[in-house]
């Protein structure tokens, strides 16, 4: 029987109850004000100060947990997670994303993209009926099941009727947009199995941009650590393969790649410089191989 959530509503912070257990916090009001637009949207985020809390601390994504699973990809994908929040429950529903969710901060916009990608594989798990019933995954696509007709709700070139499922509008918070909030967070909180198909999902998206990149920039025999930026800017989306490309071509091509989006991101790109303080070493000890389609 699917869970019932009730939603709590303190000032601008949103808690859920399910069936009338325990109440977990959801995440905060925000307001987006979108800069070269003008356009002011409301949504909810738990990037400010939420990750403080106990609960919250143990839902953090932390290489060296997975290393017996995923081996060196655990710790290659870590930086990239410290730079998105690092936990399991991180959401965002303020942008045109709609509904961003998990340490790799996966965003429902995209068609094919790695939320639609990972929450196909997440309604495919026998929990499922516990949060989302009435949505299943048919011919690869997912769709909702109403009373008298099967509705689409993404395919290969949207995926917006899956965006307004979870999130209505960007004008306020809505109960349907903090439902479906808590319905993951607490899914990915009390299951442990939904917390591993996340990682090995970032780790796919990981593989993925890093085979890409070496298309397009040459990556045979380059070190992990090097591999690593152009993965995370490229998961970001904070700068081209032209500017990719100079800085690999740099004298010191790991100063310079970190340097890459700086202008518009200078936060990101300091957050990433520091994450691979500690952790570059290990990463330089790997070289991606064309090859093997791996690290070795």
């Amino acid at each position: 029987m699917a869970i019932h959530f009730d939603v709590v509503r303190d000032g601008r912070h949103f808690s859920a109850r399910p069936d009338n257990g325990r109440t977990f916090p959801i995440a905060a009001r925000v307001r987006f004000l979108n800069r070269r637009t003008g356009v002011e949207r409301f949504g909810l985020s738990n990037d400010s100060g939420f990750f403080g809390s106990p609960e919250a601390g143990k839902q953090r994504f932390v290489g060296k947990d997975y290393e017996d699973v995923h081996g060196f990809w655990s710790a290659f994908i870590e930086p990239t997670a410290i730079c998105e929040g690092q936990s399991f429950i991180s959401l965002n529903t303020y942008d045109r994303a709609r509904f961003t969710f998990g340490f790799g901060q996966f965003a429902a916009h995209v068609p094919d993209g790695d939320f639609i990608v990972w929450f196909r594989d997440m309604l495919q798990r026998p929990e499922v009926l516990d949060y989302f019933p009435n949505l299943e995954v048919r011919g690869g696509r997912i769709v909702k099941i109403e009373a008298d007709r099967v509705v689409a709700m993404e395919d290969a070139n949207s995926a917006e009727k899956l965006q307004l499922y979870l999130n209505p509008t960007l004008d306020d918070v809505e109960d349907a947009e903090v439902i479906a909030a808590a319905k993951l967070i607490h899914w990915t909180t009390n299951h442990s199995d939904a917390r591993l198909l996340q990682v090995q999902h970032m780790i796919n998206t990981a593989r993925r941009l890093v085979k890409e990149a070496d298309r397009r920039l040459g990556l045979d025999g380059k070190t992990a650590d090097l591999c690593c930026i152009v993965m995370d800017v490229r998961h970001h989306g904070r700068a081209g393969f032209d500017e990719l490309q100079r800085a690999l071509l740099a004298g010191n091509p790991f100063d310079a790649l970190l340097k890459v989006g700086a202008e518009s991101e200078p936060e990101r790109c300091k957050n990433l410089k520091t994450a691979l303080k500690t952790r570059g070493a290990g990463l330089s000890q790997k070289t991606w191989s064309r090859a093997n389609g791996d690290f070795i």
